[in-house]
């Protein structure tokens, strides 16, 4: 069984108040772990675990009661706004790497995303509690689009070089016809000294033009090319030797006055003989080799960057995701069952029935709640179910990947 695509739940239930808050919160947890269907795989939470969200004494500061109603809807937002960008740092990550390994960063600490979630905790130091509810969403999202736009730019710049490596890269086609002559004429295939004999002359009246033969049309081409047009230098018609496609197709080149080059073409057309338009430089080749070799590098070096950038952006958003989830749970907790705040809030990911699952909380956690349990879930599981706590449910993973070797 895979993470990718396993759903988890973060769920609260009132509690007592005071000092016996923790003893009672310990004792909750460990009810649920006894329970067989509240139990994941070995890939994902094995059991219920504490998903600690400041309550008590060292709870959020969250203004007036109305506060807690706008930010209802606030933070409701946020979560799906925040999903959705999570999901595409995912994705581009691992469309760049298919085995990527997706660390959290948090608090002084590199974790796997099980061990994270399994031992979450607010960060005080990035979101202190002296701040208020708002004000902290307000950073979490400012922070969270900051790093999306980053993200953006940066994955722009990337394709752009890989955009133009793609455009200077070598034409692999199985015909010559297809494939770029800067590539077939290459210095060592072309006899160009500065003498009579170059197989390339370019002067003022004087031009060489490249034509692609097929299998068995030499002859043909040999007896009446001469005549195809006039001022076709005679005799000027040779053989690349060694250039030849797969289909037998060969590659010759003829001199003629540049008045003669369009009739010729219209005339080799005509005889399907392919006329390609070219002018041989050796230094216009070296030229491109170097831009090749120079995009190459940029497109390495962008892409090292692009790699770290995804690991970091993702890790950042993950630990501002979790703190709004955390938010949510706090204030839903708090409109549900009261002031001051009493709550004990865990994480799950049950591996079989869903509904079994939901079964044993409602029974377990119900009990708990007691009255206080007066409202429908909060429809972050995507209907109007009603659970007798608090709910939230989010799915970290929905990229397949490849294994690390």
């Amino acid at each position: 069984m895979s993470i990718v695509g396993q759903e988890f739940w973060i769920v609260a239930v009132g509690c007592a108040k005071g000092q016996e808050s923790a003893v009672k919160k310990d004792q909750l947890l460990s009810q649920l772990k006894k329970f067989p269907h509240l139990k994941g795989s070995p890939v994902v939470l094995q059991e219920p675990c504490k998903f600690d969200v400041p309550d008590g004494e060292k709870s959020l500061l969250f203004g007036s009661f109305d506060n807690l109603i706008r930010l209802t809807d606030d933070l409701a937002k946020a979560d799906s706004q925040v999903d959705s960008i999570l999901h595409r740092l995912e994705r581009q990550y691992v469309e760049l790497e298919p085995k990527a390994r997706f660390i959290v960063k948090s608090q002084r600490k590199d974790l796997p995303v099980l061990d994270y979630l399994g031992s979450w905790s607010w960060d005080e130091a990035k979101y202190p509690k002296s701040r208020s509810i708002p004000d902290m969403l307000t950073y979490a999202m400012s922070t969270v689009n900051h790093i999306d736009e980053e993200a953006r730019n940066k994955t722009a710049q990337f394709n752009d070089f890989k955009t133009q490596m793609s455009n200077l890269a070598k034409k692999d086609a199985a015909n010559l016809a297809g494939r770029d002559l800067i590539d077939v004429l290459t210095p060592d295939k072309v006899k160009a000294d500065g003498s009579p004999d170059d197989d390339f002359i370019s002067t003022e009246h004087l031009v060489t033009i490249p034509v692609i033969l097929p299998r068995g049309g030499e002859d043909e081409f040999l007896k009446m090319y001469e005549s195809m047009q006039e001022n076709i230098v005679p005799r000027s018609a040779r053989q690349f030797k060694g250039i030849e496609d797969k289909d037998g197709n060969t590659l010759w080149r003829v001199v003629m006055f540049r008045s003669a080059v369009e009739g010729f073409k219209k005339a080799c057309r005509e005889k399907r003989f392919t006329v390609r338009d070219f002018e041989y430089s050796k230094d216009g080749y070296h030229k491109l080799e170097q831009q090749r070799k120079t995009v190459e590098e940029s497109v390495k070096r962008q892409k090292d960057l692009v790699h770290g950038l995804y690991q970091a952006s993702w890790s950042d958003v993950f630990v501002a995701w979790m703190h709004i989830k955390a938010m949510r749970i706090f204030v839903e907790s708090v409109l549900r069952f009261g002031m001051p705040p009493a709550f004990a809030s865990f994480i799950l990911s049950p591996k079989g029935d869903v509904a079994a699952a939901r079964k044993v909380l409602a029974e377990h956690l119900g009990k708990q709640a007691g009255a206080l349990s007066n409202s429908m879930s909060d429809g972050a599981d995507g209907d109007d179910e009603f659970f007798p706590y608090v709910s939230l449910s989010f799915t970290p993973f929905a990229m397949n990947r490849e294994k690390a070797s």
